[in-house]
């Protein structure tokens, strides 16, 4: 039945549900009456009483969101013999006087609502047998419907889950990312709880959900259930492609349970990383591969860059600064006066062969927080042993030593800072070619400047190929991870949206700066806007991380059966992966404005479609066009049509919602109830040209119900 014609509730336990409800309800508010209630949070002195109180307003400060909607689905298992319904909510409750309590969705039990399986085997006690699932909507307190997913009373599989997820598809798009808890469906939740401590990359068609599996994956890591794995909100991160997008999914986490994870982009991460915050970060490749025809420098361009993340550049620049540390050893050596509580003073000295020695076991320990600090460490060890300082007296020893060793390391170090040693590597075929690593047209390639005609900034900059370079000379001497204080640890988790545009000498840096294992990876080898900097398969990305495991999400959840028809015709001509299945949602056919070349260009077009999706109702809609300065220009000529669009053209932009234009590269990651793409031919979109196709299908799969394709003239062939 089309989701339009469901009628009010008629579930037969509507009402001992709605009863049922009632009590959850009641019972989580006498809860937090009892915690806000400080008299009644008293400890064997003042001190823990004022301790109790605050931790209890606390739970009550979690709790209290959750009343409004305690849970959104029960199961009823039977275990031993004996018959139990458990519910399950985005947030735990323990009802101790009662039957009212609920489990977390992120929790062991909780996983069984999602799966597909009937078994059900607890660490402890004994297995079990799932006789029901039911999903259950609530909202203000209010129970609004029963549906049941499975019954094995009536046959087992009832088609409600595919009934609930239309439903909620149904629903227009807002200026956040879905929180998908109440609709997981068995294959995103299999990927979301992939072992814990195994790194896993989610690969996924536009509308897959990846994203968000990747985000509801790093709440699920955060639960007491995941043990040694277990991993701390403030010690995670999350890598987006771009601002915009970063601050659209971020609203998500705290609804998840989870604050203070940081969520930011690979350059700023990066600049932050290198104390560069005020460099500015440019993609020239990016700016001519979306305006220079001119496909010889375009392939260069290309093929440099892709060269620049490439994982073996990692070692090239270990062995460029192992020849420069070396150097810098010549003719250095240390030698100093130590005191010593009832001896004599010492005399602690160091020759260039001991720091030598020293250097090349530094090396070979390739400590986390870098060469530098290491040495330092090695120097110190070295004094304490050989002067056989007592345990009390390390501190005054290390004390007396930092100045000294300080002006020592300054002399081999200092010189080398990730800027311009990265440069300093890059201007030096011999240094290119010392590592044997790189052929002798590689090192020609990386000497050529085929974005001379690209303009650079005034100030200081760096450009997105250059930085991971840049990252590879600081972690190997100043350290890369988590900074924590002045402390450098690893990352718990890592998660990396639009995974398909990070280099793998980026991923082989990040394996660096997070726990083994701890690095959820999300993306489409069929959207890879900056295949220049990404990976050219998946395995290029297991090579850096050992064990890493690729789940493939073979269906799309985003859009209508029309628009996902439309972007599998796209995706076919390069297509990698396996054909994806859509929902079979209908919807409207897609809109085709086209009208010969006038004064007003495409104007008036883009206008009666964005009259044409508001007139259907939605209010969350997109212009995308193929460039930025398009954006802005479209922008300011659309107000002569009576049509007010936000531009978004920077990634100081914020997406808000309602009426926006934007071009393809801040619109992948986003989707809109109603999208409209301007300048839909041939023209624009190059046939001839892989990343001229990426960019079509990208544009062509934001919108979930209504998509609108506008051109002066004939559309692309791919979508006519």
């Amino acid at each position: 039945m089309p989701v339009a014609e469901l009628r009010p509730e008629t579930h037969p336990d509507f009402e001992l549900e709605k009863e049922h409800l009632s009590g959850t309800v009641a019972a989580m508010i006498r809860q937090i009456e009892f915690w806000e209630d400080r008299d009644r949070q008293m400890g064997a002195d003042l001190e823990t009483s004022i301790i109790l109180g605050d931790q209890a307003e606390e739970f009550a400060a979690m709790l209290s969101p959750h009343v409004h909607q305690p849970y959104f689905g029960s199961l009823k298992v039977r275990v031993a013999g004996r018959e139990q319904t458990l519910y399950v909510g985005k947030h735990g409750f323990r009802d101790v006087k009662g039957p009212h309590t609920v489990v977390s969705w992120d929790s062991e039990v909780g996983s069984l609502f999602y799966s597909q399986a009937l078994g059900w085997t607890p660490r402890r006690g004994s297995a079990g047998v799932i006789r029901r699932r039911r999903q259950l909507d609530v909202s203000q307190k209010t129970l609004l419907r029963v549906t049941d997913l499975y019954d094995d009373e009536q046959g087992g599989d009832t088609g409600g889950r595919e009934e609930v997820l239309l439903r909620r598809l149904q629903e227009g798009s807002t200026a956040g990312m879905r929180d998908v808890v109440e609709t997981l469906q068995p294959e995103q939740n299999d990927a979301m709880r992939h072992p814990a401590g195994v790194p896993v990359i989610i690969q996924g068609a536009a509308g897959s959900g990846k994203t968000t599996i990747g985000f509801h994956r790093l709440a699920w890591m955060t639960n007491a259930d995941r043990g040694a794995h277990r991993a701390r909100p403030e010690a995670c991160m999350v890598l987006m492609p771009n601002r915009v997008l970063a601050t659209y999914a971020a609203r998500i986490l705290p609804e998840l349970g989870i604050e203070r994870v940081v969520v930011t982009t690979p350059e700023t991460w990066a600049t932050g990383l290198l104390g560069l915050e005020k460099l500015e970060v440019t993609d020239r490749t990016l700016s001519l591969l979306l305006t220079d025809r001119d496909n010889t420098r375009r392939a260069l361009a290309w093929r440099k860059a892709k060269l620049l993340g490439d994982a073996r550049m990692l070692d090239v620049v270990r062995t460029h600064l192992w020849n420069r540390f070396n150097a810098a050893l010549a003719g250095q050596g240390l030698r100093e006066s130590v005191a010593l509580r009832g001896r004599e003073d010492q005399v602690f000295t160091l020759d260039e062969a001991a720091l030598a020695g020293l250097l090349r076991d530094v090396f070979a320990a390739d400590p986390l927080d870098g060469y530098r600090a290491g040495m330092r460490r090695a120097i110190e060890a070295l004094a304490l042993s050989t002067l056989r300082v007592p345990e009390d007296e390390e501190a005054s020893v290390r004390r007396q030593l930092s100045s000294p060793l300080t002006n020592l390391l300054g002399r081999i170090f200092a010189t080398t800072t990730p800027i311009t040693e990265a440069r300093r590597l890059l201007g030096s075929p011999a240094e290119l070619a010392a590592s044997g690593l790189l052929t002798e047209r590689e090192i020609a390639l990386l000497g050529t400047d085929p974005l001379s005609g690209i303009p650079t900034p005034r100030r200081a900059h760096a450009d997105v190929t250059e930085l991971p370079l840049m990252l590879a000379v600081q972690a190997f001497t100043g350290g890369i991870g988590r900074l924590d204080g002045r402390t450098l640890e690893p990352f718990d988790h890592v998660v990396l949206d639009e995974a398909q545009d990070y280099s793998p000498l980026l991923y082989a840096l990040l394996g660096r700066a997070t726990r083994s294992g701890h690095i959820t990876a999300l993306g489409d080898m069929n959207q890879g806007m900056h295949g220049y900097k990404g990976p050219s398969s998946w395995e290029a990305v297991q090579a850096q991380l050992p064990g890493a495991q690729v789940l493939t999400l073979g269906r799309t959840y985003r859009s209508t059966r029309q628009i996902t028809e439309l972007g599998a015709r796209i995706a076919a001509t390069y297509n990698r992966a396996a054909a994806v299945q859509g929902v079979d949602r209908d919807g409207a056919e897609v809109q085709r404005y086209t009208a010969p070349a006038g004064p007003d260009g495409e104007l008036p077009l883009i206008a009666r479609a964005v009259k044409d999706a508001q007139a259907a109702g939605h209010t969350n809609i997109a212009i995308v066009t193929r460039r930025g300065v398009d954006a802005d220009r479209m922008a300011e000529a659309l107000r002569e049509f009576d049509t007010d669009a936000q531009p978004i053209t920077t990634q100081e932009h914020r997406f808000r919602g309602g009426l926006v234009i934007l071009p393809v590269n801040l619109a992948k990651g986003l989707e809109f109830s109603a999208a409209i793409v301007a300048s839909a031919n041939a023209d624009t979109y190059d046939e001839s040209t892989e990343y001229e196709r990426r960019l079509l299908y990208v544009s062509a799969s934001r919108a979930l119900h209504w998509l609108a394709l506008v051109s002066t003239g004939d559309l692309h062939p791919l979508i006519a």
